[in-house]
Order: structure tokens, then sequence, then C-alpha cells
């Protein structure tokens, strides 16, 4: 998570978004379509495991 030093940082293109969020992974299915949360859900799997992983759609191809 990023301290307030970087939170106060954030400045967002108001002609392209509303807001910003940080959400839960288990959660981020509720937030995005399918396609990105598979992608981010592996994009934290990689990291807590440290490994690189070669998707397709979000999922491993092995």
């Amino acid at each position: 998570m990023l301290d307030q030093y970087w939170l106060d940082r954030i400045v967002l293109d108001q002609g392209e978004l509303a807001g910003c969020g940080f959400h839960e992974v288990a959660g981020i299915g509720t937030v995005t379509i399918p396609r990105l949360a598979r992608r981010i859900a592996q994009g934290d799997r990689a990291r807590r495991e440290g490994v690189t992983l070669y998707l397709e759609s979000g999922e491993v191809v092995a």
C-alpha cells in the first residue's frame, strides 16, 4: 500500500478518470471486468510467489 506521501501526489486527468481506489485482490471481480480480474489475481500470485507467469486472457499458459 502507498503511504500518505505518495497518495497525496496522485493527480487524476479529469478528462479521463473520475476517481481511483484500492481494493483487496480477493474482491477485484466486483470492481472490474473478468478478463482484468484474472490478470490482477495472477499478477498478485506471481508477486507473492516471486515467479514470472505467462498469461493468455488472464490464464496461466504452461
